[in-house]
């Protein structure tokens, strides 16, 4: 029998025991690898031999060779020129006799420190420095050289401004300078932003610097993490914030347009905090995380600008699949400002704008409508409105009651709107606890003539970082939150922008706006009663505020390990209140009218939600080639909402309360529920010296929009680089800087979809207020909703994208080129799109179909960044083209999927379905001998003419096909330039999209008359068809469509314009203070002032039709698109 110690009983005995020398074995074998790789590196450093043959090549060159074969790092100033032309020819020669060879008799000094190597600029003898400093005494000055994170900057240049006097820190950051009095010091180290300081009575300095992300091989944010723009596999795009802060807009949204390849922004209209909607590469509303945590949507719309630090655009499976369901459609990836190591700081900007529309048509005066709308009768041989002396007072104003000029647009409109941003942050601390906090208030006016339409946003945001270094653990705390209040007019007759702009338009210039006593006057319809302060109101209030914690851990015994932590609340509380009353109208001889009632309404939502976050991250590099990242954790997050409404109508008494209002009008309802996501993520990165990237992650995410058994779907993804650029066979290439980097990567991935309402999976019934009546009154019922489909999934999204990063001249030319797919399965339809009712009385269920849609592209982004002396630029251009279209259409009907020039299946590039139109028939002989439709009657010259595109003599629908080119631009880019001398700046950005048709709504087209409006309304619209006149621009005109059986207006391209465009999107100019002026001040940290505009200029083809490309609305019936001009100014101390 085997002899058992009384430790191995007691081992069998307990497992946690059992499991705990296991570990300690294992941490024993480590620990012993580990000091064995150190020691071993540390030999190597120190016998280190190189080969090198080389020439005429620069000092760079052969430092950067020296690097290659051994583990060493050469650490210099700015001052060293590295270069030089060398040559050297060295056989296993030992690396202090190669830099002695190097630097023998160059004024460059060189020190050993490990694995470091320090190259040191010898200075000027005393005498010539003295020689160059007459006359003002020398102070000692001492200090240490820091980067944001507290952590010292090796080999920083530190020099006085304009002298030889200069040293460089040493290893743990400090420094010791002997300078004259009052002057300026310079630090500067590669991938960091110079600063200057002026030698005050502090005699011992620490300086913070600041990263230089156009210097850095650019860090980027990714999906719980971060990587570096050289290593990613994924097609990920970054947005600078220094720009965005800039530009002079109401919100983030609509200062995005151009920045980035993949990033697709449009706009429709403009008005009062108008978001601009945001998608990646043609998709969905993206997912937005802000600081790690999963948003909202209107969080990122309300977000300060200024207190954004990093923005990223995620775009393909490899950098999104780990956030799972909600990040099919790409993420827009924030990073905001936290805390620096120093004194406190104090910033203050101001900002202070004017806008106005961009372009807006002109209003026909009286005599010009009158003029056209006779011409439209004439046509059709009737009598005129207005004989000639009614049209000479309307030319001459003699009469003003009876015939009337009146311009509704002047009336109704200021020329500019006022708009003002303030934002002050503080910021400060020391190496172990920083903090960081800004305040923010933005006010802006409409162009209304009163002061009925605005909004005031407040944003308020803290940060804290605590950071314990000797035992590891870093704490972040915050809260922030965000408060937009919006007044908009509300009458009885309307108040939203297509209520107003639509009556502002459709206004005849010949009714009175006021009465003789400058009342207003009680016509329909009247914009101004609508915009009136005496009017009703609707007021809105959107408040969030957010709170978190995170813990972070870099395990001690476990190098590479960190433990991760996050805990998120979220509350919400918007209300909504809606007093919809008419001011007081009179009729010409001053006497009221009777308006209708008031009434009000309520409405309540009050939200809460919170995400709490558990990960392990592991990174590690093995001998100085082989860098292991792991991340693997759960996530949760849980959403919860409560939501009323209350309102009365036909209020007796002008009290806008609930109280007050008849009882027997009174409504109301509520809604309450919980939605909730849970996920656990995984992800693994090899990287074999910075060559072969190779990335995988793993989603298992789960939602409850599924029945039970549905609910968990696991998603992946898989992604690839190679940096051919650093393969030896590129060598010569890259020394002749004719490619400096060189990079394709690959990535495939699944990404599931849950975007169907919530409990579709249970049979439902919606509740009906006044469901019953019963003894006269009602009672609330329930209706049975729709039958509860069994394939209710996952959708899937299946993407693909291979991309390729290129870095020439010395990396002064860079760029990248993208390719992408992406396609949906899952979709869910009725059975043979047919919705049956009998005998079931509602609808089948959905069966999962086999539709399938893509979405594909390219994108490319190529810049050029240069530095010549004090003069400074860069200049970039990106764009993106793409595809959405149905591969298989389960939606569409079985006989349009049939007609090959009707179906949407296959089908790309076209507005819609219409007819084709071939101008005008130019006389009675060629209506007469062309093909017309069977409804049209009374044609003739100047009437519009179709194609019989089935040739069978009839313009029927037979005859209709997909027209137009584009529903949505299918491209958009941007180019923007850059430009810094000597302390002035200017920062532009032309951005465009390509064709994108727009469809003249029906009062655009003319068909005015038929709702007692006119049929010329703007300026643009008197190109008419006249004998005199061919090749107008508008069909001749009629005295209703009626009269010719609708011929001119039926659905066609005759009626699509193009509003492709280019406009100078944004431009900044400004001057720093601190570059010159204020130089010498050192209690003024920063100082500019700056001037901005926003839509300057715009090209496009509707500019001769004096519309916007943007403006969104058919008829013009909506808010202007905005002109905005800008003044800045910022300061700090």
């Amino acid at each position: 029998m085997k002899n058992k110690s009384i430790g191995d009983d007691y081992k069998l005995k307990n497992p946690h025991v059992n499991l705990f020398y296991r570990a300690m074995r294992i941490t024993t074998f480590l620990l012993f690898f580990c000091s064995f790789c150190a020691l071993a590196n540390d030999v190597n450093s120190q016998t280190a031999k190189v080969t090198i043959k080389r020439s005429n090549v620069t000092l760079l060159d052969v430092l950067n060779e020296i690097e290659h074969q051994t583990n060493y790092l050469f650490i210099y100033s700015n001052d060293v020129n590295v270069k030089r032309p060398v040559s050297i020819n060295v056989n296993a020669k030992a690396v202090n006799s190669v830099l002695a060879k190097l630097f023998a008799g160059k004024d460059v000094s060189y020190q050993v420190e490990g694995t470091h190597i320090v190259l040191t600029k010898m200075e000027k003898s005393s005498n010539e420095a003295s020689v160059q400093q007459q006359g003002k005494r020398r102070e000692n000055i001492t200090g240490a050289v820091l980067d944001e994170a507290g952590e010292p900057i090796i080999g920083a240049s530190v020099k006085v401004q304009n002298a030889t006097i200069g040293t460089i820190t040493d290893l743990e950051g400090k420094f010791k300078l002997e300078v004259p009095s009052k002057s300026i010091i310079e630090i500067s180290f590669i991938g960091y932003r110079t600063k200057t300081v002026v030698v005050g009575k502090e005699k011992h300095l620490s300086i913070y610097m600041e990263e230089d992300t156009k210097a850095l091989d650019e860090v980027i944010v990714v999906g719980y993490g971060t990587t570096s723009k050289r290593k990613t596999t994924a097609a990920i795009a970054s947005v600078n914030a220094e720009d965005i802060a800039k530009v002079p807009t109401a919100n983030i949204t609509q200062s995005l347009a151009g920045r980035a390849p993949g990033l697709i922004v449009n706009t429709s209209g403009g008005g009062i905090n108008n978001y601009s909607s945001i998608s990646i590469r043609g998709g969905a509303t993206p997912l937005f995380v802000i600081d790690d945590v999963i948003c909202e949507e209107r969080d990122f719309q309300n977000l300060n600008p200024e207190d954004v630090e990093q923005m990223s655009v995620l775009k393909d499976a490899a950098s999104t699949a780990v956030y799972g369901a909600r990040a099919a459609n790409g993420i827009i990836m924030v990073v905001t400002k936290q805390g620096k190591a120093g004194k406190m700081s104090i910033n203050y900007s101001f900002n202070y704008n004017l806008s106005q529309p961009t372009i807006m048509p002109d209003k026909l005066n009286s005599y010009d409508a009158a003029y056209y709308l006779n011409q439209g009768l004439a046509n059709d041989g009737m009598k005129e409105r207005f004989n000639a002396e009614e049209m000479e007072l309307f030319a001459n104003g003699a009469d003003p009651h009876g015939y009337p000029n009146v311009d509704w647009q002047k009336l109704a409109m200021n020329t500019f709107a006022p708009e003002q941003r303030h934002t002050l942050t503080v910021t400060g601390g020391s190496e172990k606890v920083k903090a960081y906090t800004s305040f923010s208030y933005y006010d802006q006016q409409s162009i209304y003539k009163n002061n009925t339409n605005n909004l005031q946003r407040y944003n308020y945001r803290t940060n804290l970082i605590a950071d314990f270094k000797e035992v590891g653990v870093k704490v972040t705390s915050g809260i922030e939150g965000y408060l937009t209040k919006s007044r908009s007019p509300l009458s009885t007759t309307g108040g939203s922008y297509g209520s107003v702009w639509s009556h502002i338009q459709n206004k005849l210039p010949w009714e009175n706006a006021y009465n003789q006593y400058g009342q207003l006057n009680n016509i329909p319809d009247n914009p101004l009663a609508e915009i009136s302060p005496d009017a009703g109101y609707s007021k809105g209030e959107i408040a969030t505020i957010k709170a978190n914690i995170g813990l972070e851990w870099a395990v001690p015994w476990v190098a590479g390990l960190r433990l991760k932590a996050l805990g998120n609340y979220r509350l919400t509380a918007d209300r909504q209140k809606d007093w919809k009353k008419s001011p007081l109208l009179y009729d010409w001889d001053g006497n009221p009218n009777t308006p209708s009632k008031p009434s009000l309404e309520k409405s309540y939502w009050n939200m809460s939600a919170y995400t709490v976050q558990a990960f392990a991250n592991y990174d590690r590099t093995f001998n100085a080639v082989h860098t292991v990242s792991a991340t693997a954790g759960i996530e949760a997050n849980k959403f919860m909402y409560d939501n009323a409404y209350l309102g009365r109508k036909e209020y007796l008494l002008d009290v806008d309360q609930i109280n007050p209002g008849p009882v027997a009008t009174a409504t109301n309802s509520s809604a309450e529920g919980t939605r909730a996501r849970a996920g656990v993520v995984a992800h693994l990165k090899y990287d074999y010296a910075s060559k072969y990237v190779v990335e995988g992650s793993m989603r298992y995410d789960g939602s409850d929009n599924f029945p039970k058994g549905n609910r968990w779907g696991v998603f992946y993804a898989g992604s690839a680089a190679w940096v051919i650029s650093e393969e030896p066979f590129w060598k010569n290439l890259k020394d002749r800087h004719i490619l400096d980097l060189f990079k394709i990567r690959a990535s495939y991935g699944e990404i599931g979809l849950d975007d169907i309402s919530a409990y579709s999976y249970l049979q439902s019934y919606s509740l009906e207020e006044r469901g019953y009546l019963v003894g006269g009154k009602f009672y609330p019922g329930f209706k049975e909703g729709s039958l509860v489909s069994k394939d209710i999934s996952w959708y899937t999204t299946r993407s693909t994208n291979i991309g390729l990063d290129f870095a020439s001249l010395d990396s002064r030319l860079s760029g990248s080129v993208e390719y992408f797919r992406m396609s949906t399965k899952g979709y869910l339809t009725t059975p043979s799109n047919v919705v049956y009712t009998d005998p079931l009385g509602t609808s089948l269920p959905q069966v999962k179909s086999d539709g399938e849609s893509i979405r594909q592209g390219g994108e490319f982004l190529v810049q050029w960044k240069e530095k010549r002396g004090d003069f400074e630029y860069a200049v970039s251009a990106n764009f993106t083209y793409f595809d959405s279209y149905w591969m298989n259409n389960p939606y569409e009907k079985e006989t349009d999927l049939k007609n090959p020039y009707k179906r949407t299946t296959h089908a790309k590039g076209y507005w819609g379905v219409g007819y084709e139109s071939l101008g005008y028939y130019q006389n009675q002989e060629d209506v007469m001998n062309s093909p017309k439709r069977q409804n049209s009657v009374n044609l003739g010259a100047g009437d519009i003419k179709y194609y019989d595109f089935n040739g069978d003599g009839i313009i029927d629908s037979n005859d209709q096909h997909r027209i137009g080119k584009n529903s949505s631009p299918r491209g958009q880019y941007g180019i923007s330039v850059d430009l810094n001398y000597k302390g002035w700046f200017m920062n532009m950005l032309w951005q465009g999209a390509t064709a994108k048709d727009f469809y003249f709504g029906d009062k655009l087209q003319g068909q005015g008359a038929d709702y007692g409006y006119l049929s010329v309304i703007y300026d643009f619209q008197k190109d008419v068809w006249t004998p005199d006149n061919r090749n107008a621009n508008f069909p001749r005109l009629r005295s209703t469509t009626k009269y010719n059986g609708s011929n001119n207006f039926e659905t066609s391209d005759f009626w699509l314009v193009n509003t492709g465009y280019i406009r100078l999107k944004s431009l900044n100019i400004g001057y720093d203070l601190k570059h010159k002026v204020l130089k010498r001040v050192p209690w003024i940290t920063k100082c500019d002032v700056s001037l901005s505009g926003y839509n300057l200029l715009t090209f496009s083809g509707s500019n001769k039709f004096d519309i916007d490309p943007e403006i969104g609305n058919a008829n013009l019936y909506t808010y202007p698109v905005s002109r905005v001009y800008s003044i800045s100014f910022n300061i700090g101390f």
